[in-house]
């Protein structure tokens, strides 16, 4: 059984669409959501922002995956999630998680989804100003009216999801189903974030994961390309200069770390990439992976990977090395 209380079990790897109708045309969007249901694919993502940093970008992800559940009939063989609370790219520090804006950004997006209910409803950002237990009324309110099923939080620290849920046990309430961090076997360079607000999975947080077993829902979990073929020939020659691709990524970590994953691989007959995402899928607690590609060859090569099975020590010796 899953996190989810849905008909159909999500799939481990969870398709990301941030772009699809936009960068990625219609006619490939749809080549690869077939492409990911004809390899098992259940589990879709988007969001209500999405894409509106493109020219008549702004909710052409969730119009073009709710154009492609219609067509292909596919709505009952989908796990639909997607993302309301983002605040206006022009004030990203602003809240947006009043009743108001959550009910505005929900009803948006059934209407491009062309849906009755999404799945699993995701705050795409906290509003650390607002109470959480105000927040989990709005969406308990939400789902009592049946427009949501579960929802989470996305980019929400470790203790307003504790704040979240236990108002929501206090008050008997449906609370946090799961966290969205981003998260990869590759350790983010030291920096700020490309976009504000994204949160990155740390240690600490991975082990309460492991303590309380709350679903983790894992974005960037390629790391941008940081396992793909180029990086794996530039780490095999050394690591001379920059890295090739996710140059954001690159550090003494995530170098030690895909050369293991090369290793790995080669025992195993795997890609680098794939052992990545079983790091991910091979946790002691509940995991999914997002994927986010405009290769239908990625695709394949990610519903693969669930197929992996990684000891405790393995994952250790993939993240920390020979101890």
């Amino acid at each position: 059984m899953s996190f989810l209380n849905t008909k159909v079990e999500p799939s481990r790897i969870c398709l990301g669409a941030a772009v699809y109708g936009t960068a990625i045309n219609r006619k490939q969007s749809f080549a690869l959501l077939d492409t990911f249901a004809a390899c098992g694919g259940t589990f879709l993502d988007t969001a209500h922002i999405y894409a509106a940093w493109l020219p008549n970008g702004q909710g052409m992800s969730e119009r073009t995956l709710g154009e492609w559940l219609r067509v292909t009939g596919m709505r009952d063989r989908m796990v639909v999630a997607t993302k309301g609370g983002h605040p206006p790219l022009d004030d990203v520090e602003a809240g947006a998680c009043s009743r108001a804006t959550l009910e505005q950004h929900l009803s948006e997006s059934l209407r491009r989804l062309e849906i009755d209910t999404v799945d699993l409803y995701w705050l795409h950002r906290d509003d650390p100003a607002r109470p959480a237990g105000e927040i989990v009324e709005t969406l308990a309110a939400f789902a009592g009216e049946g427009r949501i099923g579960a929802f989470g939080g996305s980019n929400w620290t470790w203790p307003r999801l504790v704040e979240a849920n236990e108002y929501a046990r206090a008050h008997h309430l449906p609370g946090m189903a799961a966290s969205q961090p981003g998260w990869a076997l590759a350790d983010r360079a030291p920096g700020p974030s490309p976009v504000a607000g994204m949160l990155y999975l740390d240690e600490a947080t991975r082990r309460k994961h492991v303590g309380t077993g709350l679903p983790l829902v894992a974005y960037t979990s390629q790391a941008r390309g940081y396992f793909g073929a180029e990086n794996v020939q530039w780490a095999k020659s050394g690591f001379p200069g920059t890295a090739p691709r996710a140059p954001e990524y690159d550090s003494q970590v995530s170098r030690g770390r895909l050369m293991r994953s090369i290793e790995l691989a080669n025992q195993m007959g795997y890609t680098p990439n794939q052992i990545a995402l079983a790091y991910i899928l091979n946790q002691p607690f509940p995991t999914y992976a997002v994927i986010g590609t405009s290769r239908v060859e990625t695709v394949k090569e990610a519903c693969a990977a669930v197929k992996i099975r990684l000891t405790v020590d393995e994952c250790a010796y993939l993240r920390d090395g020979a101890t």
